[in-house]
């Protein structure tokens, strides 16, 4: 059970923290700047997921998870929010049909989210530090990326490229370049005391 205490594993491990991380933190980040890291991110997921082992499955029973529902709602919300940003969606009103623009948003937000569920499931099962537990976190985890993990990766990060680099997008708005910025606690203004002192505040 040496290779799942290994580098390889250890690799893993640390960008699907980071990852989950992230998206646990979504409604603290500017959209543009979300959509960064997560870009940055996914690649990162799907070559450390496909150098994990193959290890033996230990245990008889299913593998215990720790998402709960409230869990997986709350990161697919604060998710399909930050899409809706970047395809056109103002609000619906009551008893009218979801559009495509939402349904796309949903979809995309519903995908980012299992992956968030399958990772945060292996993350805790590893985490809980038995050699068993460790060992069927990273099977687990290896098989459902060969059969399920793997191609949800690679179409989030397709489904994310398109919605930053289409330009012909004719949503609410663009991805606008400082949403990539730090911006400062407070914005200087671009003329001087000594313009202030002689235009005066109305003419400027």
């Amino acid at each position: 059970m040496e290779d799942i205490k290994g580098p390889l594993v250890k690799d893993f491990v640390m960008v699907t923290g980071d990852f989950c991380g992230l998206l646990e933190q979504a409604t603290k980040k500017r959209t543009g700047e979300l959509f960064g890291e997560l870009q940055q991110l996914l690649p990162l997921l799907y070559i450390k997921a496909a150098g994990l082992p193959k290890p033996k499955y230990c245990y008889e029973e299913v593998p215990a998870t720790f998402v709960k529902e409230d869990d997986y709602a709350r990161i697919h919300d604060a998710l399909q929010q930050k899409f809706e940003l970047f395809n056109g969606i103002t609000g619906m009103s009551p008893g009218t049909l979801p559009s495509q623009h939402e349904l796309v948003s949903f979809v995309m937000a519903e995908s980012f989210a299992d992956i968030y569920e399958e990772l945060k499931n292996f993350l805790k099962l590893y985490e809980v530090g038995l050699p068993q537990s460790m060992n069927d976190a990273v099977w687990t985890c290896r098989k459902s990326f060969e059969y399920n993990l793997g191609i949800k990766i690679i179409e989030c990060l397709k489904s994310l490229h398109t919605l930053m680099y289409n330009k012909e997008r004719t949503g609410s708005r663009a991805i606008q370049s400082d949403d990539f910025e730090n911006i400062p606690d407070e914005e200087k203004p671009w003329f001087s005391d000594d313009q202030e002192e002689v235009y005066g505040d109305d003419e400027l």
